[in-house]
């Protein structure tokens, strides 16, 4: 890469030309179109990241160089991770999940039919509340502006209804 002023339009160009060849270069090691698209985006990130610093002579073995690197931090990483895929598999949060046993599922049916009725239980203001706040992801401010109280209301509406479930649900 030169030295440039604007050093990004380099590396557009760049990634112009060697896009298809690196995401080749990937989609033949490993076989997954999604992951070979994510490794060529993660060269020219790097390419973009070297953009302002010296120049590089040879880029064509320098974009190629680096392709080479990711796919053995790959290789490296995938040595250490345990292989789950005989366990169950990961959620994206990267929890390990089982298999559901008709059991377990009845089980859950039963703990969210509890859940409901000791939902229903509440007045209408402690339930809104609470499920502004557990299932919209609102915060407590964000609570008290759209329902016109205070956010230590929020907070008190809020311990009042996790005491009532706790009561409701052993």
């Amino acid at each position: 890469m030169r030295r440039e002023r604007d050093g990004r339009r380099d590396v557009a160009a760049i990634a112009l030309r060697y896009r298809n060849a690196v995401h080749a270069f990937f989609l033949r090691r490993i076989g997954d179109a999604a992951e070979a698209e994510d490794l060529t985006q993660d060269v020219f990130t790097r390419l973009s990241q070297r953009a302002n610093d010296d120049p590089v002579e040879n880029v064509e073995g320098y974009v190629f160089q680096v392709a080479a690197n990711l796919l053995r931090d790959r290789f490296r990483r995938e040595q250490v991770r345990p292989d789950i895929g005989l366990e169950g598999f990961a959620d994206p949060s990267g929890r390990l999940i089982d298999e559901i046993s008709p059991e377990r599922e009845a089980m859950g049916r039963e703990d969210y039919q509890r859940f409901v009725e000791a939902m229903d239980m509440l007045p209408e203001r402690l339930r809104t509340v609470f499920i502004l706040n557990r299932f919209e992801d609102m915060s407590g401010r964000e609570i008290a502006v759209a329902l016109g109280l205070s956010q230590r209301q929020i907070e008190k509406d809020i311990s009042r209804v996790l005491a009532h479930l706790r009561e409701q649900m052993p």
